[in-house]
């Protein structure tokens, strides 16, 4: 797996090599060269709660965004290799990552995104169906996520990312899925929700992912698989890295702790060939 800092450690190193290079080439034949270290990796994040860290701690700020989430915690071990923005927003759907995208230049070198549960409203529906009688909400709202899967998302995914892509030509362009909600286990006093309603949950954002990988690669930019990571670390688990139905309340279900944003997403996304072409 690799390491945030080493793979920002060869990226200063390349630049450093090739500025030295350019200075030697330039000077006069008495003057010694010096390199000089480059500026930080201009990153860029965009997205929901999810890229905002919200669930993972306390935070006054009114997207969510905190020192927990995983833009953070890359910039973090970048050790200054890289200077982050953090544009996402908890709420946030694919339109609104494209409003988002409003902040990527030209000089942008990093782009990640994680986006597109909001469109289906997935934590809403959840809500709806935490109970042992399954009523009208709940069903609708799985004939609504199947339709969107199906027709809208699809092309709001592939919206979103060509936008990503155009207003940041030159940027590294990462997009990532989501962990599964529950771990497999035939009971799970923890979560009120019915073993059916498990599995249904499972398989829509295992459609959700796919949704987002097909629209990555439609568009020639990396696609992160972040469910391995989370393996055995869905509610119900004995060491769940998601909130549960303690976080119903302020809408915190469902969302990485602390945790699964630095043992579940900040690995999949430092291991993903950041400097490499996609």
């Amino acid at each position: 797996m690799s390491d945030p800092a080493a793979i920002y450690r060869r990226v200063v190193a390349v630049c450093a090599t090739v500025a030295l290079t350019a200075t030697a080439w330039a000077a006069p034949a008495t003057a010694v060269a010096v390199a000089v270290a480059p500026a930080p990796l201009p990153y860029v994040a965009l997205g929901d709660s999810y890229a905002a860290g919200f669930g993972a701690a306390p935070t006054s700020d009114r997207c969510g965004r905190n020192s927990s989430a995983y833009p953070a915690l890359l910039a973090r071990e970048a050790h200054g290799g890289i200077a982050l923005r953090n544009a996402a927003c908890t709420g946030a759907t694919t339109a609104d990552v494209i409003g988002q995208a409003s902040v990527l230049t030209a000089k942008t070198k990093l782009v990640t995104i994680t986006a597109g549960a909001n469109d289906l409203r997935l934590a809403r529906l959840l809500q709806s169906c935490m109970s042992r009688i399954v009523g009208d909400a709940c069903r609708n709202g799985n004939l609504a996520i199947d339709r969107k899967l199906t027709t809208a998302l699809p092309r709001d995914l592939h919206r979103m990312i060509r936008t990503v892509v155009t207003a940041a030509p030159h940027a590294r362009v990462v997009v990532t899925g989501y962990p599964l909600p529950f771990a497999k286990s035939r009971q799970c006093p923890t979560v009120p929700v019915t073993a059916r309603m498990r599995t249904r949950a499972n398989q829509v954002v295992t459609r959700l992912n796919t949704a987002i990988a097909t629209a990555a690669a439609r568009n020639r930019v990396r696609y992160v698989d972040v469910t391995p990571g989370f393996a055995s670390h869905g509610l119900c688990s004995r060491k769940p890295w998601l909130v549960g139905a303690e976080g119903m309340r302020d809408n915190r279900v469902l969302h990485p702790t602390a945790t699964g944003q630095a043992r579940g997403y900040l690995p999949a996304i430092a291991g993903s060939g950041l400097t490499d072409r996609a």
